[in-house]
């Protein structure tokens, strides 16, 4: 942990209130989300169902136990112990911020299925124009990575490390003692998701996988509920199975460029999630159904959320945590 990051931990330990700021923050913008999640709901006449997501109630709370725990004993641990009580901390920090995550995508999830089900005008008919226009045929392309396995399984792999990315990334920032960068990962996480879902309900496309009928495993079963959604004949969101719902733009490009960005400064990890989320950009129109345009979309997305938080303007908000 470097001397500016151990200052900002002194201060906090000084006055709590300030280092919980942007944590309140967070959850009041996930409050937020949740409400209007309940209100949509309640006027769209559409239900949540469960299901076996529920059993993940006793693992939510068994975290919750721990770091509570973790937070309890950095008050308790005797002097002469300050690197057991650093790593404590940053072990209470990054779960306290894990779960407001887990919170923020649980409502977001449920806010994709509501916009997928306001049936705006589809833009996909211009979506595949603009591809062809500069050169791009996603059908070739599709069916190309097809007859290439080994491509198709580094890309499959690629695709499928998002979700494990999406824990693992502030898990490496958190425990490395890197807390403002988890902070600004997790902010610029949040703006991604709200800007895409909030381009994606004005402007749907159904994905590439719908609009060329592609019927093989793990392409259109995908998104299977999207039109459902769409025509009314579904009426229930189970959260046991959320689907991915916003093809405009690639939610997939943006966090693997904010997957790299966050660890750009750490030795051992830099160079390979850049490796690994090249990949992960280069599997999105095959492996995820997206456009070219939902690509380049993802692309503008990424950089204009890093200039935002990077933006000085808010640079005393995110250090004072």
């Amino acid at each position: 942990m470097d001397i500016s990051q151990n200052a900002i931990i002194s201060e906090h330990s000084k006055n709590p209130f300030r280092a919980l700021t942007s944590y309140l923050a967070a959850w009041l913008v996930i409050g937020a989300i949740v409400l209007a999640d309940l209100l949509w709901l309640r006027a769209s006449g559409l239900h949540i169902a469960f299901g076996a997501s529920s059993h993940a109630l006793a693992a939510f709370s068994a975290l919750v136990f721990v770091i509570c725990w973790t937070s309890y004993r950095t008050r308790t641990v005797h002097a002469g112990n300050e690197a057991w009580i650093t790593r404590l901390r940053d072990l209470a920090f990054t779960g306290r911020w894990m779960i407001a995550l887990a919170a923020f995508c649980t409502a977001a999830s449920v806010s994709s299925h509501l916009s997928a089900a306001i049936g705006a005008p589809l833009i996909d008919d211009r979506l595949v124009k603009i591809d062809q226009a500069v050169g791009f045929d996603w059908l070739t392309c599709y069916r190309w990575v097809r007859h290439h396995p080994v491509l198709l399984f580094v890309l499959s792999l690629a695709y499928g490390s998002g979700l494990v990315q999406m824990i693992t990334v502030p898990v490496i920032l958190g425990l490395t003692g890197r807390r403002v960068e988890l902070i600004k990962h997790v902010a610029r996480l949040m703006v991604a998701t709200f800007t895409c879902l909030a381009i994606a309900t004005a402007f749907p496309a159904a994905s590439a996988f719908l609009h060329f009928h592609i019927m093989e495993p793990g392409t259109s079963e995908t998104v299977s509920t999207f039109f459902p959604l769409r025509e009314g004949a579904l009426r229930t969101i189970d959260l046991t199975n959320p689907q991915g719902l916003v093809s405009m733009p690639s939610m997939h490009t943006a966090m693997a460029i904010l997957f790299a960005y966050s660890l750009r400064r750490i030795p051992g990890f830099a160079l390979a999630s850049f490796v690994l989320n090249t990949f992960m950009i280069v599997s999105t129109p095959t492996q995820g159904g997206h456009y070219l345009c939902d690509i380049a979309g993802g692309i503008i997305l990424a950089l204009m959320v890093i200039l935002l938080i990077n933006d000085r303007r808010f640079e005393g908000f995110f250090n004072d945590r």
